[in-house]
């Protein structure tokens, strides 16, 4: 069988159309592909945001808590408002609940339960705090005072351990933050 020009010619256009259909699905695909893979990488970033947001609310509640407690143990007395009365008991204030909220949704439950456990420390360092308030506001009559000194010694055993126990509770709510901030870091050359 001879090739004729013309068949030649339809050759030749067939070629070129099935080249240009080629070039064309190629082009859709790799414009498809980048505008995913964009999407993605904006969708993790933003999910990296309010992690970032959460972690470092939980750590800021953290410290000005710790610098309360702190200065109520060097006073050995609580700063008005501050009363374990005058929070919930549970400690369930909005703002709690918020940081606990962003700390569920962006986080670890590790994160989560050190975070409560960390407030919960800290209501109990309060508690230890006002009862060695309360011993030394204690008064009587002077055949009394050894029974008050020995209140005062309990008292202060007490809010002792307690507060070592909201440090050490401190302690690992921010190893939990640190780890927490080092999980899923979008690299720089990822943004």
């Amino acid at each position: 069988m001879t090739i004729t020009p013309v068949a030649l010619a339809l050759l030749g256009i067939g070629a070129t159309v099935l080249g240009a259909v080629l070039g064309m699905v190629g082009t859709i695909a790799s414009t498809t592909m980048a505008q995913r893979a964009t999407r993605d990488r904006e969708s993790a970033f933003k999910v990296w945001e309010r992690r970032a947001d959460a972690i470092e609310e939980a750590h800021r509640k953290m410290l000005a808590l710790a610098n309360a407690r702190d200065l109520a143990w060097a006073r050995r007395q609580l700063p008005s408002g501050l009363s374990p009365a005058d929070l919930d008991p549970d400690h369930q204030t909005e703002q709690f609940r918020l940081v606990v909220t962003k700390l569920m949704l962006y986080t670890t439950p590790e994160l989560v339960k050190a975070y409560q456990d960390s407030n919960a420390a800290f209501m109990k360092s309060l508690l230890g705090i006002q009862r060695v308030e309360l011993a030394l506001a204690g008064t009587g009559p002077e055949s009394d005072r050894p029974r008050r000194q020995r209140n005062i010694n309990a008292a202060v055993a007490v809010a002792t351990r307690a507060i070592e126990e909201a440090k050490a509770a401190d302690e690992r709510l921010a190893t939990a933050l640190r780890e927490a901030a080092s999980l899923g870091v979008p690299s720089a050359g990822r943004r």
